[in-house]
């Protein structure tokens, strides 16, 4: 917990208040509320200050919470008598998924009340990780076209009960917001959020790196530069086809828990890396880069927008049929000091961790390794790429802020194989890293070039970078560690328990 002043923290309250009919003793000791009742049944609810959100009077005329910020920042009361006080707070209730609870207070004498609301909203505001400004997008178009009814019916009022100025812009067209956040003052803000789906979240991610380097002075068309961290956080709230971002980040698609994520600030680093043609920048991505299959099927999709999210379905049934493969040759940097461990990026990661203030060492240039052959995808996995469709992802061991990337390879073989390949991908106990026809490579760069055949003009597919097309078959690609900071709390072990479905179908 990120304090700066620890005096604060040796307060202890003891009070009675009833909550409902039932009386209660409720006290706050060690930066722990709890509340026991004081007759049958009784019952013991324990709450850390990091899962509170708010305390509010309430009025007793209307039962609503209010509270009138003071110049200190500490809410002051309205009516000067209050006997009534809310206490907002978030728990677990599933493997990963935490939601919003309230519990109200009625006492006897306003000044314990006033004190318990004036002693709680101090601590809070202690709590200096915690989001007070956020600049907001919302994709009205993503997914299910859902954007704006998440926004208004879950997203704003536990932002405003959490007390967090939101700058709500609603995007028009395909980059508005990576223009946005390479044009606007951006000093004013702790965080940049958006409630839509992969491409969303890409574009965020695409605006904030480029206006970090561009204030600094760095040219990102150079492979070999040394980008440098933005200021301003990142987070994403699941409103699009796949959220494949969101899933990997929160351990869940549920959208009050990447709310309640945001409101506690806690955050992690997350890996980035830049994609070249030659010389030139062509995007960052933080998920996963496809060629081959994952290509074939956002090339084909576009033509068919009218079908909205079915339209991945669609295009995936039509290539798998096809069965097509792609001769392409990679070459791999390999480094010795990359361990394969079978590990998966989980909570309070050791790994993960170990990478934080490591400075990375580009004076020994890197041996390289090639292959080449046939191949139905080539993938360069940043994240797990896990979703609610395949549990375990393209690469379950892949470590979100160790600075490294998992490639992927899915040799070209039978419709049969490919069929396993999808039913292992939508499993959540097998892995495709005990299929033959697929191997694994950790490395921290890579490059790719597709080699037509000679008998066939159209043997060359396109990339799939965070759910957007790159057309160029020749790239290098490159995994900056943790260049991101996103708004996290940490996945359990286990992911929630979802019906998964067949992943050519995505």
């Amino acid at each position: 917990m990120e304090t700066t002043n620890n005096s604060v923290w040796d307060v202890v309250l003891l009070n009675t208040f009833s909550i409902g009919k039932k009386k209660y003793k409720v006290y706050f000791h060690r930066q722990t509320l709890i509340w026991e009742s004081e007759t049958p049944p009784h019952s013991r609810t324990s709450l850390p200050i990091n899962d509170i959100i708010a305390a509010k009077y309430i009025h007793n005329d209307d039962q609503s919470c209010c509270s009138t910020p003071s110049e200190t920042g500490v809410s002051e009361d309205v009516d000067t008598v209050h006997l009534d006080f809310t206490v907002h707070y978030v728990v677990q209730e599933k493997q990963n998924e935490w939601k919003y609870k309230r519990v109200d207070f009625k006492g006897s004498d306003h000044r314990h009340v006033t004190s318990w609301v004036m002693t709680l909203e101090i601590m809070l505001k202690e709590l200096k990780q915690r989001p007070k400004h956020l600049l907001m997008f919302v994709n009205p178009f993503g997914g299910r076209r859902r954007g704006l009814r998440i926004y208004k019916e879950v997203v704003k009022p536990l932002l405003d009960i959490a007390g967090v100025k939101v700058d709500l812009t609603i995007t028009q067209r395909a980059n508005h917001a990576r223009d946005m956040l390479l044009q606007d003052d951006l000093s004013r803000y702790d965080g940049v959020v958006c409630v839509g789906g992969d491409g969303t979240f890409s574009e965020l991610m695409n605006g904030l790196i480029s206006r970090t380097a561009r204030d600094n002075g760095i040219d990102p068309d150079n492979p070999s530069c040394d980008l440098i961290k933005p200021r301003l956080r990142l987070g994403v709230i699941p409103g699009g086809s796949t959220d494949t971002v969101a899933y990997c980040i929160h351990g869940t698609t549920d959208i009050q828990t990447a709310v309640i994520h945001i409101i506690i600030g806690k955050s992690a680093g997350l890996d980035v890396s830049s994609v070249h043609n030659q010389n030139t920048l062509l995007c960052y991505y933080c998920s996963v880069i496809s060629y081959g299959y994952l290509g074939d099927i956002i090339r084909d999709s576009d033509n068919f927008r009218w079908m909205g999210p079915k339209r991945y379905d669609f295009s995936g049934l039509k290539k798998f049929l096809a069965n097509q493969g792609y001769e392409v040759e990679i070459k791999l940097a390999v480094n010795e000091s990359i361990t394969e461990e079978d590990s998966k990026c989980l909570k309070d990661c050791k790994r993960c961790a170990s990478q934080k203030d490591l400075t990375v060492d580009d004076s020994t240039p890197p041996e390289w390794k090639t292959i080449r052959g046939k191949f139905l995808m080539v993938n360069g996995a940043n994240l797990s790429c896990a979703c609610p469709r395949s549990p375990n992802g393209i690469s379950p061991h892949t470590h979100m802020g160790d600075g490294c990337l998992d490639v992927v390879l899915v040799r070209h073989t039978s419709m049969l194989n490919n069929l396993r390949l999808l039913l292992t991908l939508s499993s959540r106990i097998k892995s495709i890293y005990d299929l033959p026809f697929v191997e694994v490579h950790r490395t921290t760069q890579f490059s790719v070039q597709a080699v037509p055949s000679p008998s066939s003009q159209t043997q060359t597919s396109v990339w799939n970078c965070d759910g957007e097309m790159l057309a160029d078959t020749s790239v290098s690609i490159k995994a900056h560690c943790q260049l991101l900071q996103v708004f996290f709390r940490g996945v359990e072990p286990c992911l929630e328990d979802e019906t998964p479905g067949c992943f050519c179908f995505l």
